[in-house]
């Protein structure tokens, strides 16, 4: 499974496959051979792995049909870190960077390794997809790394998103279009239209694209191009067989089929990314016409609400928070909204005296942004990658009468599960616990000297064995 060379000085990892070889190598990675049933066996070997050994694991033997699964693979800043070769640290400014770089159309490609399997007759998408049944109040086997591909019929260009799916049976299959997302005005002018919608759900897909596939960027940009933007040269892609759309040539399962425009089916409840149950609703039918996959396929599943969704999610919403918190301020240094993607911890670096009360300006700017919950800014000497630290800058720092920051009734995150409504505002809170201009002497932290110059393998015998997490 080592990575396919190509004509373009890509970055990132060719495939999903080059991907988990490299967790592998690295020691990041668990194989299990015994079969695991799909309905919650798997699921629940893969939260045991993730919780208890923090790495990523492959099944290889799932139902008994030798069918393969890979899950958690996303499970650390590092680990997505490592997709775009640069440490932890720099991460978010890596890809902060994409954003100007030069947009690449497609490579259009007459076959690809996505197309080394066409089945166009079948009677039930589980025959040749293992689609597992995660949580146990969930309605029924859901795909939850599927990244569903649209066409603007306006403006034609292509948008990604990963997108919730219920297995219905046979070939039908129910999608969620979170509200005023782009998938969701999309669909919405198909309704106009009253045409279905083609859709082709990528499930094993190369990293950079379905990472790609949740980069926030703006409606009126492509986002085949960005991801080859992302990867320095063309996404090299393939037609589908049996409607007007591409995917990527290196992906594991390709589904096609139609949205109804009209056509409605109770869907849910679901085990979501608040680890909450999400709600029954009439959501689209999906119609599939078409499974393509590559020779011996590794299906993806991610957990919902675990590290893993919240690293897909965070990481980009990071970048689109920093940017916007720069631009507004530029003493902002970083912002951290790991492990939940519902709160926000920013780091702020010095600032003058004139701008005293800057924390909570900087607070209401991150409560503002419908995802945001929850949000506390620290000094640049606070580690907002350590919770620890976080909490030790509000007990010492934060004067709670002073510097706690209420906002009721205001736009919130559509999924929040204190909402009875979707339509319901939501109460947010925002805590200051930066030291004031002037008070820096009064709350200097004891701490030793030279941490980060010292190197544990300078210490300890054997070298680096067993310093490395995942």
């Amino acid at each position: 499974m080592a990575p396919r060379k190509t004509g373009s000085p890509k970055e990132g990892f060719d495939d999903l496959r080059s991907f988990i070889e490299f967790l592998k190598q690295t020691d990041r990675l668990v194989v299990v051979d015994k079969k695991v049933d799909s309905k919650y066996e798997a699921a629940t070997v893969q939260m045991k792995i993730l919780k208890e050994l923090k790495k990523a694991v492959l099944f290889t033997n799932v139902d008994g049909k030798q069918r393969k699964m890979v899950g958690n693979l996303y499970t650390s800043r590092r680990m997505i870190a490592d997709m775009f070769g640069v440490p932890p640290g720099k991460l978010v400014e890596k890809i902060m960077s994409f954003k100007s770089r030069k947009r690449f159309p497609v490579k259009v490609l007459q076959t690809g390794r996505c197309l080394q399997i066409v089945k166009k007759t079948f009677k039930d998408i589980r025959d040749i997809v293992p689609i597992p049944w995660n949580y146990q109040m969930d309605a029924s086997y859901y795909i939850t790394d599927g990244v569903a591909v649209l066409k603007d019929p306006e403006t034609g260009r292509f948008n990604t998103a990963i997108c919730r799916i219920m297995y219905r049976q046979g070939r039908l299959l129910n999608i969620y279009f979170a509200p005023m997302q782009h998938n969701w005005l999309i669909f919405n002018k198909y309704k106009a239209l009253e045409k279905d919608m083609p859709i082709a759900v990528v499930i094993g897909a190369d990293p950079v694209f379905l990472f790609a596939s949740e980069s926030n960027i703006l409606m009126d940009e492509d986002e085949f191009e960005y991801a080859g933007a992302m990867k320095g040269g063309p996404l090299e892609v393939v037609r589908c067989q049996t409607v007007d759309l591409m995917v990527p040539e290196n992906a594991e399962f390709v589904l096609e089929g139609m949205v109804s425009w009209n056509k409605t089916a109770l869907e849910g409840p679901m085990g979501e990314n608040q680890r909450v149950y999400g709600p029954r609703a009439e959501l689209p039918l999906v119609k599939v016409s078409c499974i393509t996959h590559r020779e011996d396929p590794i299906y993806q599943n991610v957990l919902p609400g675990t590290v893993e969704e919240h690293s897909l999610i965070c990481i980009p919403m990071e970048v689109r928070i920093l940017e916007k918190l720069r631009r507004f301020s530029p003493h902002v240094l970083a912002v951290n909204l790991l492990p939940n993607l519902m709160n926000c911890f920013v780091q702020l670096g010095d600032y003058p005296p004139v701008q005293q009360g800057l924390g909570k300006n900087v607070l209401l700017e991150v409560l503002s942004d419908p995802w945001i919950k929850y949000a506390v800014v620290v000094d640049k000497d606070v580690n907002i990658d350590d919770p620890d630290e976080i909490n030790w800058a509000i007990s010492t720092r934060a004067d709670l009468s002073k510097n706690l920051l209420v906002v009721n009734n205001i736009w919130g995150f559509i999924m929040d599960p204190v909402k009875k409504n979707k339509e319901d505002p939501v109460t947010k809170i925002g805590i200051d616990a930066t030291v004031q201009p002037g008070e820096k002497e009064r709350f200097l932290k004891a701490d030793v000297a030279g941490y980060e110059k010292c190197d544990l393998k300078d210490y300890i015998p054997g070298g680096s064995s067993g310093l490395s997490g995942p």
